[in-house]
């Protein structure tokens, strides 16, 4: 009878996880906090857009050359040249000046930096723009802007006042074109003015240490409602601010079932103030309030003791910046462009907040967008929330003669940075996703969401 039971559950699980899985799924490297890549996790489908979009944008870029390694000046050359932001200045009312600093509290380490990435930057967001002389719609046109392309920013100006948009705001700016750097004028609707948001990124740093150093601290844990299915909020699976039930806890205005709750995210960093038989009492930095939370869903393996590693997402801006502390103070090791959950009918924000970096997998399967089907991997992954993880460039599987086949990772997508188009994930660069990967240690790093 065993026998049979044990068949039936194999039989089971290749079926649900699909034939001719043939990734690397597991590793035996256990140091510096393990790797727990199985089979078992397969996730819901991570791109909000089909990726092949990605990938023609991608090659039409590379093709035209407009990445970032042709056109933008990474932030060590305008650091270098003091005459880059200090061209002569032009008769016009500036309106604001873009020259974002790292705040002195913070160190600069840099570990990895292999794309050329600017503090300040202008994302286009048309299809084609003109690069002009002046701020005005009849100067000379001086080079040309394509869609999701990014080229550095000095200030905003009043320039020629637009009349379909009622606007008159330009931006100037400079990027690099056949070995020169140029100057010129965008009308400020065409695209956004962007920017790494060091100083919040460097307080929410800071609070978190400190409520990490003086109180107990653990995690939500339910993921894939392994502890448990959350009660139904008054009917519904979502409650009042947004949070679904699915790989949540119900978080109690009281130590009774009965009493009024919301729900709170699987992987939610939280603070121990109190307990019953039952409950543990908590706090979270995510929002406020004292809560009572069922103790199968508060979990203390790997909890952080001491916060050590952390990893800033910017959502406005799609850039994350990666900080570790040492010797009194926080080091920045890295500031790359990152791509986040697109909120649609069908899909998910990234959501904002603080949270446990969890686990860590070379990679994980995720399913085709309203299917049981495998469509591909995603590499170097580090889950941080329920389904939610800081990864590489997805891969999606080729089918021939009724097989998957791995055609490779990829390293570089041209989208990442520009607007969410993600399945609430975090999409990096593979290399950078790598680098993450091998440096973060489980049980001392967590992942900060801001905008």
């Amino acid at each position: 009878m065993k026998k049979k039971a044990f068949l039936l559950f194999v039989i089971f699980s290749i079926f649900f996880t699909g034939c001719n899985i043939n990734e690397v799924l597991s590793s035996k490297d256990k140091s510096n906090g393990g790797d727990t890549s199985t089979t078992r996790d397969i996730e819901e489908d991570v791109n909000s857009v089909n990726i092949k979009e990605d990938e023609d944008l991608t090659e039409k870029a590379e093709a035209e050359n407009k990445t970032e390694e042709d056109t933008l000046i990474s932030q060590e050359e305008v650091k270098e040249d003091a005459n880059i932001e200090n061209i002569q200045k032009e008769e016009y009312v500036t309106i604001e000046t873009f020259n974002t600093q790292l705040p002195d509290s913070i160190n600069e380490d840099i570990k990895y930096n292999k794309y050329s990435t600017s503090y300040n930057y202008f994302l286009i967001l048309s299809k084609s723009i003109n690069i002009r002389e002046k701020p005005t719609t009849n100067s000379k046109v001086l080079g040309k802007g394509s869609y999701f392309e990014k080229i550095n920013i000095i200030e905003s100006v009043k320039g020629q006042y637009i009349k379909k948009y009622n606007n008159d705001l330009w931006y100037k700016v400079f990027w690099k074109e056949g070995g020169n750097i140029k100057y010129g004028y965008v009308f400020s609707l065409l695209g956004q003015a962007r920017e790494f948001q060091f100083h919040k990124m460097v307080e929410s740093l800071n609070i978190l240490k400190n409520e990490v150093e003086n109180n107990k601290t653990a995690y939500i844990a339910n993921y894939k409602n392994r502890n448990g299915k959350a009660p139904y909020y008054k009917g519904k699976t979502t409650d009042n601010y947004g949070e679904r039930r699915y790989q949540s806890a119900p978080a109690y205005a009281k130590p009774s079932a009965k009493s009024k709750f919301r729900y709170i995210p699987d992987g939610t960093l939280v603070s121990i103030v109190g307990k019953s038989d039952k409950y543990y009492k908590i706090t979270t930095l995510n929002f406020k309030g004292e809560y009572w939370v069922p103790k199968r869903f508060v979990s203390f393996r790997n909890s952080i003791k001491n916060l050590k590693k952390v990893v800033v997402v910017d959502r406005k801006n799609q850039n994350e910046a990666v900080f570790q502390y040492g010797e009194g103070k926080w080091n920045l090791i890295s500031y790359v462009f990152a791509t986040t959950g697109e909120k649609s009918k069908y899909k998910l924000e990234t959501p904002l907040g603080h949270f446990m970096a969890i686990e860590k997998k070379t990679k994980f399967l995720y399913f085709k967008d309203g299917t049981r089907e495998i469509a591909g991997y995603a590499p170097y992954a580090i889950r941080f929330m329920g389904g939610s993880y800081i990864h590489g460039v997805p891969v999606s599987f080729k089918i021939v003669d009724d097989k998957r086949i791995d055609p490779g990772m990829r390293e570089y997508l041209f989208t990442i940075g520009t607007v969410p188009r993600s399945h609430r994930c975090v999409r990096n660069y593979t290399s950078h996703a790598k680098f993450l990967y091998d440096w973060i240690t489980i049980g001392e790093s967590a992942v900060i969401v801001i905008e």
